[in-house]
């Protein structure tokens, strides 16, 4: 029987929009099996389940003078602590992990990255390359174990920039579909269009996503300008933190479609808000993987989202939803009508969907990870 006195310090970036929105199930395991997890990322909030947590300077901005100040925390928190593994996320928090890792009392700490997609990338701009692909190469060194959840960043780790134990391809962080489980759809349907005055036979697009220039919901807003040109009962709406100032709304405003879009900020009944929309739409540059998509197809919506090495891991395009090339405006306004307009397609796409999104269940990459990372203990006894 393997000893349980395992000790993890887990490092992000950000507790509300990272560590509470992905890690929380991985953490409550870890910790009922009995390891000793101590969590430290930015942010006032506080971690369910963890033994100790260490609320950090930075922020999820990538470099500023805070971003330094939480540096030197890891440090001191490593130093101050014998860990067997230091698990870490995030561009900020993986480069903080593995710097600190250097000054562990522990000579024999193992480092495990969990990238959550590269920011170099086939669709990364050459700066980013020549910026980020150098950086992870060094931190690489310092890495015994790089988790993947796309198969473009699985090869990008294994071949090129080679941990020193190795890379592994998994199904993204686990999702925990209990929360999509939704009684009553209809009422809460009714319900929920009726506040936001939208009417019982309007089509609903819905992006759960945080308003960022990557996630790029203009996009969503020229197609909507397009659709509505054929089904002109069809709104946006969108949900999540606003880190572009109103930029968005102000777009939408001068598009004449603001009161075609809802803002919603940041939302927890993303389950409710499934069951009152229509269609998942996700228009992002770059993505790790596109949880929300896998989120949306449990829930029983066709997906319209951008290709790229995220959405791709998780869309079969024309089987279990439709992939456009970013940018094109019209090809994906055509998809949306052609759900809209085909309810044996919609049916379809649906059913395929609902099928293929099981392995991404909470329970099933829970398993997965703890595998890994129980190779990184002291007490190694599996090896997936």
């Amino acid at each position: 029987m393997m000893k349980q006195n395992v000790r993890v310090l887990f490092v992000a970036n950000v507790a509300k929009e990272h560590v509470l929105k992905f890690h929380v199930p991985m953490i409550k395991k870890l910790t009922d099996l009995g390891w000793t997890v101590d969590v430290a990322c930015g942010g006032d909030e506080d971690i369910p389940y963890c033994s100790s947590q260490y609320k950090l300077a930075y922020t999820r901005a990538t470099v500023n003078i805070n971003t330094f100040k939480g540096f030197k925390q890891v440090i001191d928190i490593v130093k101050e602590n014998e860990y067997d593994i230091i698990y870490c996320h995030t561009t900020v928090g993986g480069a903080a992990g593995r710097i600190a890792s250097i000054f562990s009392k522990n000579k024999n700490v193992k480092v495990v990255f969990f990238d959550h997609g590269f920011d170099f990338c086939k669709d990364a701009p050459w700066y980013v390359w020549i910026t980020f692909y150098p950086f992870e190469k060094i931190m690489a060194k310092l890495t015994d174990a790089i988790i993947c959840i796309n198969q473009e960043d699985y090869y990008n780790s294994k071949y090129r920039l080679k941990p020193k134990h190795r890379s592994y391809f998994i199904e993204g962080v686990g999702a925990d579909f209990s929360k999509f489980d939704v009684d009553n759809k209809m009422v809460i349907r009714a319900q929920y269009r009726k506040n936001m005055n939208i009417s019982d036979n309007a089509t609903v697009l819905i992006y759960l996503a945080e308003l960022t220039p990557n996630k790029n919901q203009r996009l969503l807003i020229d197609v909507l300008e397009v659709i509505r040109k054929k089904n002109p009962d069809t709104y946006l709406v969108l949900a999540g933190f606003d880190h572009c100032d109103g930029y968005y709304m102000k777009y939408a405003k001068s598009k004449g479609l603001d009161q075609y879009v809802r803002y919603l900020g940041w939302r927890e009944d993303v389950g409710n808000l499934y069951a009152m929309s229509d269609i998942c739409v996700a228009s992002s540059i770059v993505e790790g993987l596109g949880l929300n998509l896998v989120e949306a197809m449990y829930s029983g919506l066709p997906v319209v989202a951008t290709n790229n090495r995220g959405h791709s891991t998780v869309i079969t395009d024309g089987e279990t939803g439709f992939l456009v090339n970013q940018g094109d405006v019209l090809d994906f306004a055509n998809k949306v009508s052609m759900l809209i307009e085909n309810e044996h397609l919609k049916n379809s796409i649906v059913t395929k969907g609902l099928s293929e999104c099981r392995k991404y269940s909470t329970d099933a990459v829970l398993e997965k990870l703890y595998s890994i990372l129980l190779n990184y203990t002291p007490y190694p006894f599996i090896e997936y």
